[in-house]
């Protein structure tokens, strides 16, 4: 039954249930209305989760957050909502429709359940890639902030977050250091939205600062940064895509000069020595990745480097079952 609890659970995340609790409990009908259900059908899935102890109803049989369910608020500062709406939702949809043709075959779940890959199908469902794009903040929230705190910023002015989403990354290091401008790079729908929420947010200190530029990274990536950053990209390609993307970097690396020292690379990733969930995870790259696409190990993540030219000054293992692996462009005769 664990498909059925991992549904429960995204379809309170995608209606906001826990939102709708912050101020306190509600009735069945009262939570209903506030997040515009069917009152019967809701009862049935909040029975379920707090079964599950998700959900809470305390002695007058009203509904109320639990610990767990704290982090499916859309402020929380560690809020895994959108999260988890993109795996019980797009990723699990796409299991359930495409998994043993994929493992008989060998490629992609997402081409055999919808007919196109993952980023195809989100430039044509504008609701799924606003979820994704959220997703992939809760993602980056907890590593921007291990950067923002431990990385030696003093001789770097401008970061380039390749693939950056919607810079949630690069607005979490911004913030910490006043002196940083940041690129963030991405598909060109993913730019527009993020750009525009930016705007929208009144930020001027950040829109001033924060710049998107949309670019196919299989193609090229923009110069100019003395700070490249990789982060949750290499795990959705394959071995020879990866190789691409880095080769990609290592050209916009050796065209900059940084103030002291070689333009750095960090690519943040899971590397299987220092991942938990690596038996997993691997399943979910033949839903959403690209065919071939596999956890790598730090050999793999060496020898990957190696052949775009790139030096590998140090891994280190960090929150979230991520991996940062610093390097340098290859002999480029400059200090790290």
């Amino acid at each position: 039954m664990g498909s059925m609890t991992s549904a429960t659970v995204g379809a309170a995340a995608h209606l906001g249930v826990a939102d709708a609790l912050a101020d306190g409990p509600a009735t069945a009908a009262e939570l209903a209305a506030a997040v515009d259900a069917d009152p019967d059908a809701l009862v049935s899935l909040m029975t379920a989760l707090t079964a599950l102890g998700v959900f809470a109803r305390d002695e007058e049989g009203r509904y109320t957050n639990s610990p767990q369910s704290e982090q499916l608020r859309t402020d929380h500062p560690e809020s895994i909502r959108h999260l988890t709406v993109l795996l019980c939702g797009l990723y699990a949809q796409a299991a359930a429709g495409g998994l043993t043709q994929a493992v008989r075959t060998g490629t992609s779940v997402m081409p055999n359940a919808f007919g196109v890959s993952l980023y195809e199908y989100l430039e044509k469902d504008p609701e799924t890639a606003r979820i994704f794009d959220l997703a992939m903040q809760d993602w980056a929230r907890p590593i921007g902030a291990v950067l923002a705190e431990h990385v030696p910023f003093e001789n770097v002015r401008t970061v380039i977050d390749v693939g950056g989403g919607n810079g949630a990354l690069l607005k979490a290091i911004l913030t910490a250091h006043p002196h940083l401008k940041g690129i963030c790079v991405d598909r060109p729908d993913t730019c527009r939205r993020a750009e525009a929420d930016l705007r929208a947010s009144g930020n001027e200190d950040l829109i001033e600062r924060l710049t998107y530029r949309p670019a196919d990274i299989l193609r090229e990536v923009p110069g100019g940064g003395e700070l490249y950053i990789l982060k949750n990209v290499l795990h959705d390609w394959s071995s020879e895509s990866g190789v691409q993307i880095l080769s990609n970097i290592r050209r916009a690396m050796s065209a900059a000069t940084a103030p002291d020292g070689a333009p750095t690379l960090l690519v943040i990733d899971p590397l299987a020595e220092h991942d938990s969930g690596a038996a997993f995870r691997n399943v979910i790259k033949m839903v959403v990745g690209e065919t071939d696409a596999r956890e790598r190990t730090e050999a793999d993540m060496r020898r990957e480097a190696a052949a775009a030219g790139l030096q590998v000054l140090s891994i280190t293992p960090c929150p979230a079952d991520l991996s940062v692996t610093a390097c340098i462009v290859a002999d480029s005769g400059q200090p790290a």
